[in-house]
């Protein structure tokens, strides 16, 4: 309902809900920070290089927490984390939802914002639900969030190349780099580091991609 309201009120293009669009990706900064302090607080041993973001947020000190972790896990501030996925899910639904118009009202924006969509409530179900509570159900919602957002961000590139070529290049560059994370994930290649990577060139583009627009935007009103 919040997102369907929010579609409406961006249709209307008023100054209070593009300021909302852009501070939501913008405020995706704090992820990092925040990811550090529960990494910082593991009483397990953690491999950024190699363990999975999800495992931050398994609720349960112990070994064998989902099928794919035989190995000890135990995370104190895991409600944090938990939390921080289900909020940043939501601030990147919200965001793409009250930013779409900027980019173009053709049927591509809209297939592209509707990924953003699913991406977004993807990774906030992948908060409520952790890996140690429903494996299930928090990799099939973690899914998307490897793969749609590099459509999402080719589509967005082609659409804005001539009104916005400088911004259209930086999206092919992120949609680039996050498609090469993804490729050596799935051959094996530093899976932990690669995860953060892919979801990290993302959320770069839209705190960079939030400011380029809030400022053009400011100048269009000026």
């Amino acid at each position: 309902m919040l997102l369907l309201a929010a579609f409406f009120i961006a249709k209307r293009g008023s100054r209070t809900s593009d300021t909302a669009g852009f501070m939501s990706w913008i405020l995706l900064i704090f992820y990092f920070p925040v990811e550090w302090i529960v990494t910082s607080r593991m009483i397990s041993a953690y491999s950024f290089m190699n363990q999975p973001m999800s495992d931050l947020g398994v609720e349960r000190c112990m070994s064998h927490a989902y099928s794919l972790a035989p190995y000890h896990i135990c995370s104190p501030l895991s409600g944090l984390m938990n939390i921080t996925f289900i909020v940043t899910g939501i601030l990147i639904a919200l965001g793409a939802v009250l930013l779409h118009r900027f980019f173009g009202e053709g049927i591509g924006v809209r297939i592209a914002t509707g990924m953003w969509v699913v991406y977004g409530l993807g990774y906030s179900i992948s908060g409520i639900f952790p890996a140690d509570v429903n494996f299930s159900v928090h990799t099939i919602f973690s899914l998307p969030g490897m793969v749609l957002q590099i459509p999402a961000m080719l589509i967005i590139a082609k659409t804005i190349r001539d009104k916005m070529p400088g911004f259209s290049v930086w999206t092919y560059i992120c949609a680039a780099l996050s498609a090469l994370s993804l490729v050596l994930i799935v051959i094996g290649f530093a899976p932990g580091l690669m995860q953060r990577l892919l979801y990290g060139f993302v959320w770069l583009w839209m705190i960079v991609g939030a400011i380029i627009l809030w400022r053009t935007d400011i100048t269009r009103r000026a």
